[in-house]
């Protein structure tokens, strides 16, 4: 090999070898560029006016939020209110009102089966009760089929469960009766 040869490979490696080394450098500068748009600044803060896209959105979760603050509810009268919802029912045909026996007590059904149940409305509460035990001052006697017997400070009360008029006339069961042969309901 001649001394010309060599230094002309030396001169082609140079050339290839700076070719690369700036073409190397040319995609290195463009990929950190690309990565630091990607890149995220933890520690400065997104502000609404750095971002419109979040400004969009926040504008439009305020605006329907608004909205719904705005609107009102109201209903005429009392949805729950069951005198006005089952008026055609024969209670209130017959005249049954709740406030009447807020004095008194009234037998609302007797189960009669091993051990006899009977519901006592008392006070404008419902109370299950079995013999011997207390609804306000009287204990419960005995259970019998449409009628409990309390005693109280020596005198005994004998409460019936009295049937509405009309409903025994009519069969005495409806459909929205819930009785079997074993339980008494006078509504």
């Amino acid at each position: 090999m001649n001394r010309d040869s060599i230094i002309k490979g030396l001169a082609v490696f140079t050339a290839v070898a700076l070719v690369l080394f700036i073409g190397f450098s040319i995609v290195k500068v463009l990929l950190n560029a690309s990565q630091e748009e990607m890149k995220i600044d933890t520690a400065a803060p997104v502000t609404l006016d750095s971002n419109s896209e979040l400004k969009a959105t926040i504008d439009s979760l305020e605006s329907t939020w608004q909205e719904i603050q705005a609107s009102v509810f109201t209903v005429n009268q009392d949805p729950l209110h069951l005198g006005r919802v089952i008026a055609d029912f024969a209670y209130a045909k017959e005249g049954f009102k709740e406030m009447e026996e807020e004095e008194g007590m009234r037998l609302t059904a007797t189960v009669i089966d091993a051990s006899p149940k009977a519901i006592i409305k008392f006070h404008g509460k419902s109370y299950v009760v079995q013999v011997g035990q207390m609804v306000g001052s009287s204990r419960v006697v005995s259970i019998g089929n449409r009628q409990v017997v309390l005693e109280s400070g020596g005198s005994r009360t004998v409460l019936e469960n009295k049937p509405v008029k009309g409903l025994e006339e009519s069969g005495g069961d409806s459909d929205y009766s819930n009785s079997a042969e074993t339980e008494t309901s006078n509504y």
